[in-house]
């Protein structure tokens, strides 16, 4: 019986997975450890920095220590200009598929819903895609984001799901409804730093952003926990939600990876009791 692709590899190798789509060509590096848990993999994205070789070095050694595949994409500054949202104009979400395609074609015994994780304008794109896709993705780490699609139904898109007075949004607005119920009734952590209340110009500001969500990461953040919760309640499903923050950390991915162990609190196994934790 021929060996599958991952048997073949040598230990802790960081193998490149490329795939094109009509959304646009993507590539990833994917960290395989040398003892295989048979844990769901972990899916990485990055922020508007780009900075997927730094997230592939600080996932690595908790690759290693859980046994768990970590698939780290780069959208590319001059392919995707703007990644953080699924538009008529971008479709990562799109590309995202097509890379989990072509994983799963490479290492069949792996194929399934992915752990996602995304840090800033990646948690951005995370949460979307999650709302988009809830089948393919088995629980959803978020830390940082700039700002929230609100699972709120009487809340214009692209601050909740009604529809807005943009006839562009009204097809948004409509798929990321969808699958609501589904999408909440599955592990959601968020993450955010207790001193990430800078309001610097990679934050989106508007006054009804501001005014809907708060007026940094960190009160965004409990919105949205309070938003999650409520509906939960609303659709009828048991909530797993929980909010880290994660004390003496400002907008920083890796000091909060050294300093306050983000990376293992991502990867630690999934819980099905899940409180806020502060």
């Amino acid at each position: 019986m021929p060996r599958s692709p991952a048997s073949i590899l040598p230990p802790r190798q960081i193998s490149r997975l490329v795939c094109t789509s009509p959304a646009g060509r993507l590539s990833a590096r994917v960290v395989l450890p040398s003892r295989p848990s048979g844990a769901a993999p972990l899916l990485v994205l990055h922020g508007i920095s780009r900075n997927a070789r730094e997230l592939t070095e600080l996932f690595r050694p908790e690759a290693e220590r859980t046994g768990r595949t970590v698939i780290v994409p780069h959208f590319g500054d001059r392919a995707w200009p703007v990644f953080q949202r699924p538009s008529r104009k971008a479709r990562p979400d799109q590309a995202l598929l097509a890379l989990l395609a072509a994983f799963e074609a490479a290492f069949p015994e792996q194929a399934g819903p992915v752990s996602l994780f995304g840090h800033s304008g990646g948690a951005q794109l995370a949460h979307r895609f999650a709302m988009l896709f809830p089948q393919r993705v088995a629980d959803l780490h978020i830390a940082a984001a700039g700002w929230y699609c609100l699972p709120n139904r009487q809340m214009a898109y692209p601050y909740g799901l009604a529809d807005s007075a943009a006839p562009r949004d009204l097809f948004w607005a409509r798929r990321h409804g969808v699958g609501l119920r589904r999408f909440l009734d599955r592990p959601i952590h968020v993450y955010v730093g207790s001193r990430d209340t800078t309001r610097d110009e990679a934050l989106r500001q508007t006054p009804e952003l501001d005014r809907l969500q708060g007026e940094t990461r960190l009160a965004r953040a409990r919105t949205y926990i309070q938003a999650l919760r409520g509906a939960a309640a609303a659709e009828g499903c048991s909530p797993r939600i929980a909010l880290h923050e994660l004390p003496g950390c400002a907008h920083d991915v890796a000091w909060a990876v050294r300093h306050a162990g983000l990376a293992r609190m991502v990867t630690a196994p999934a819980q099905t009791g899940l409180s806020s934790a502060a």
